[in-house]
């Protein structure tokens, strides 16, 4: 890529090539000037800086991924730095295996196998786009986690939440938000940046923005829409002190936060004697595992959770196989007799 930039420099003048890279006229400069200064060394913060902004600008990924990888590589880049790793030639193989021992310490395996997976994909990046720079990830692997399946709610549980509301204005807040994450399959970072242009209630569906900033059509039921109305018309007007577009508001009139959310849904769980194990994402899961146990077909239920790849959605097939097998081993007569002697 640098030397991409070098070579355009010589016909056009800062502003074209700025604009034809979407990147700034400061950021061009300190590409030349890195190049003549340090010759074929990288510092690792450039190269982050650098990995940063193509995902960002080119790639395009969601913010949330985005805030994702920052962390993991500002942590990557704190340890190097403390053991007086500067530059991206000398880094090896072992260098990213003690980070990654060190991590496991204090992180969950879903955890270091996203952080593995940052690095394979930053460290890819900058081979490919400086050659002279070796990729240390090559033969750093993750570890499977035994396919964990997915927590959902049952329909008992679920419909037990949902009818706990009172009429109280925080009670329809709460009762908007976690219809909408059931009725619609929503992760929560939708339901937080969900804006008003985005729902329609007269024609019953949502238009959600998701990962990729790809978007989906789903519908809401009349049950949905009825409790969304009612939080729109005596709430959210009430709390509405200064024009935002998005739906959900506190009583301050701010947009509300996932991190919100998520102490909402343990609060509520607790309250009612539910497993706490259960989070904001099983609403998802529970979306999901429910509409195909209905007889859903699985491909209408990827379009609706919005997954790019159908092996993502069959994880809730395994959930409908496991209940069977457990059904059958608690009711079948022969699943329950003594072994013959």
């Amino acid at each position: 890529m640098i030397y991409l930039l070098l070579f355009i420099s010589f016909y056009l003048n800062d502003i074209d090539r700025a604009s034809l890279f979407g990147i700034s006229k400061k950021r061009l400069k300190s590409c030349e000037m890195w190049y003549n200064d340090n010759g074929d060394d990288m510092l690792i913060k450039d190269a982050i800086e650098d990995y940063l902004h193509y995902i960002q600008v080119v790639d395009q990924k969601a913010i949330t991924s985005i805030l994702s990888y920052q962390r993991d590589l500002f942590m990557y880049k704190e340890y190097l730095m403390q053991k007086q790793r500067f530059q991206m030639e000398e880094l090896t193989y072992n260098d990213l295996q003690e980070f990654i021992h060190e991590q496991r310490r204090t992180k969950k395996p879903n955890s270091i196998n996203r952080m593995i997976s940052t690095l394979h994909t930053f460290h890819r990046y900058i081979t490919f786009t400086y050659p002279n720079i070796p990729d240390p990830s090559i033969f750093i692997r993750s570890k499977k986690d035994g396919n964990k399946l997915p927590k959902y709610f049952n329909v008992h549980d679920i419909e037990t939440l949902l009818d706990s509301f009172s009429d109280h204005d925080n009670d329809i807040f709460h009762h908007a938000m976690l219809e909408l994450l059931y009725s619609c399959g929503l992760r929560v970072s939708e339901l937080c940046g969900l804006t008003m242009n985005q729902i329609h209630l007269e024609q019953g569906f949502l238009r959600v923005v998701g990962k990729g900033d790809k978007e989906r059509m789903i519908p809401i039921h009349k049950r949905c829409v009825s409790v969304i109305r009612q939080y729109m018309e005596q709430v959210r007007s009430k709390w509405l002190i200064k024009r935002t577009n998005e739906v959900f508001i506190n009583h301050l009139g701010h947009p509300v936060s996932r991190q919100y959310v998520h102490r909402m849904i343990k609060q509520k769980l607790k309250e009612q004697g539910l497993n706490e194990q259960l989070s904001a994402h099983s609403f998802r899961h529970s979306f999901a595992t429910h509409l195909l146990d209905g007889g859903a077909d699985l491909r209408v239920v990827q379009e609706l959770l919005g997954h790019s790849d159908i092996k993502t959605t069959q994880i809730y097939t395994h959930v409908q196989n496991k209940r069977l097998k457990d059904a059958y081993a608690s009711f079948h007569p022969r699943s329950k007799c003594k072994k013959m002697k």
